[in-house]
């Protein structure tokens, strides 16, 4: 093919570089004769330059999660590629070389000092939005810093008139475009030398560009997030504060300004419904109602600066990111091989409507339940009963070691010594449940049965506990009523005495 010899179609230029182990990539033998020529699945040649890979490939493996349906606005595969697997698109497509992340230049201004700032008088004397503007920059950690509006905008601050203030020669630019407001920001936040004394990353810019938000932004998209529109505009906030768009709390509605937009979203090929999930989900509930910072947030598994979806190899990482019990267990099942069809944690779990776990997905008949894979009669279906049964036997005996305790404690027993007992009981439980990944009946049964065992121990010294103390109870009682009658007695006794006693004269 290299040459045409025997009238063989010669490689075509578009194909220059390529090697024999790259042919049988695309190239499959059709159906036919034992001699049949070899033919490409689809045209042997495309229009122009094989298209680069326009963004990180590091942990995008899977590129038809995205590019199969057109995910995000991602190029589709075309129809000349049906067929064609993960493995083989780098095959041809390669990523561009990355060029070092150069840190963007400061806008060049004239040195501004804080009780000279005729663009903070002129806006508040327009009222309006542009007074507002300035009500925003006062209260932001910006101003706090000493960060001027000439630092952003350029031009002489010194100046009281409009021309002098925003002429080119002071090197006023006016509102930058939204293309530039990334490397604006980087100016300053790329800089270690000047991000060092604030203890801040100084990588953002790094990682925006490789996002899906930078990279949608380099090829012209301007509807995209940046800088600007997540960090509270001119009233940029810190992060730990409350009302900052990026405190914890306040991210998944921050993300459902753009995400939960209908209209926005449509060119982009993606739900709008995340939101609405992540509310009703377990660490929604979390986050938003129970206010627990602890809880993720879109930022927690997306990224921040550098977000991207998660690829369906990644997500048991990015899940066991926070799970990283649950993780090391699942990685050695059977599920974690990676082989089409495998389940990931959202498969059982959910995606953005993470529900509550519990023994009942052993035996459900729920999309997200065992027998939605593992028909009734399997084997498989045979060891997920063993591992419910061996966990729902101890979750059983646990609670009624708890109950027993409780009656104990209610009689004004010490527990404390059995409390201790069952907490390791419940370590073992809690472990018991997270190993049931690893689809180990020896594993799971190794802690189920170490909690069975401690918890009957706890049931059996409570219960003991009690009866003892009903012994002694009771004979207290006898012997209270013995009391009584023996002072009864002797009360009767002194009063016959006095009787007989002579009288007094």
């Amino acid at each position: 093919h290299e040459k045409g010899l025997n009238n063989a179609r010669k490689v075509p230029p578009d194909h220059a570089g390529r090697t024999n182990e790259m042919c049988v990539a695309c190239h499959q033998f059709k159906p036919g004769a034992a001699n049949a020529t070899p033919a490409p699945t689809g045209p042997a040649t495309t229009a122009g330059a094989i298209p680069a890979i326009p963004h990180t490939v590091d942990g995008r493996e899977q590129c038809l999660a995205c590019h199969q349906t057109g995910v995000g606005g991602a190029t589709k595969v075309p129809a000349s590629h049906a067929g064609r697997t993960n493995d083989q698109c780098r095959t041809c497509h390669q990523a561009k070389v990355l060029a070092p992340v150069v840190v963007p230049t400061r806008i060049p201004h004239m040195p501004s000092a804080a009780n000279q700032n005729s663009c903070a008088d002129c806006h508040t004397a327009q009222g309006g939005k542009s007074a507002e503007i300035v009500t925003q920059h006062v209260s932001s950690i910006h101003a706090a810093r000493g960060v001027q509006c000439v630092d952003c905008h350029g031009g002489d601050a010194s100046k009281k008139t409009k021309e002098e203030a925003m002429s080119k020669t002071a090197g006023y630019i006016g509102t930058p475009k939204t293309a530039d407001v990334p490397g604006l920001c980087a100016s300053c936040h790329a800089r270690v030398d000047l991000m060092r004394q604030y203890d801040i990353p100084t990588d953002q810019f790094s990682q925006y560009q490789a996002s899906v938000h930078g990279t949608k932004l380099a090829q012209g998209d301007t509807s995209v997030a940046t800088c600007f529109v997540c960090h509270d505009g001119h009233g940029t906030k810190e992060i730990n504060d409350p009302s900052a768009n990026v405190y914890p709390q306040n991210v998944p509605g921050l993300c459902a300004s753009c995400h939960s937009n209908a209209q926005l979203m449509k060119p982009y090929n993606i739900p709008t419904n995340q939101y609405d999930l992540y509310k009703k989900s377990v660490h929604g509930i979390a986050l938003l109602e129970k206010q627990d910072p602890r809880a993720p947030s879109c930022a927690t598994c997306h990224g921040t600066h550098g977000a991207a979806p998660p690829g369906f190899t990644e997500v048991a990482n990015v899940c066991g990111s926070c799970h990283s019990a649950t993780q090391d267990y699942y990685l050695k099942s059977q599920h974690a091989n990676n082989a089409p069809g495998t389940p990931k944690c959202v498969t059982c779990h959910g995606r953005y409507d993470v529900g509550p776990a519990s023994e009942a997905m052993f035996t459900g008949s729920g999309t997200r339940d065992c027998t939605s894979c593992h028909p009734p009669n399997s084997p498989q279906a045979a060891a997920v009963k063993q591992l419910f049964d061996a966990i729902t036997t101890s979750a059983r005996a646990y609670d009624e070691a708890t109950n027993a305790i409780q009656r104990a404690a209610g009689t004004g027993l010490i527990v404390a010594p059995e409390q201790a007992k069952l907490a390791d009981a419940k370590t073992n439980l809690i472990t018991a449940r997270a190993a049931q990944h690893t689809l180990s009946f020896d594993v799971v049964n190794a802690k189920t049965a170490k909690a069975t065992d401690i918890s009957k121990e706890v049931q059996a010294n409570a219960e003991k506990a009690i009866g003892e103390s009903v012994i002694r109870r009771q004979a207290m009682v006898i012997g209270l009523i013995v009391a009584a009658i023996a002072i009864a007695s002797l009360y009767m006794i002194r009063r016959e005495l006095y009787r007989q006693l002579p009288p007094k004269e």
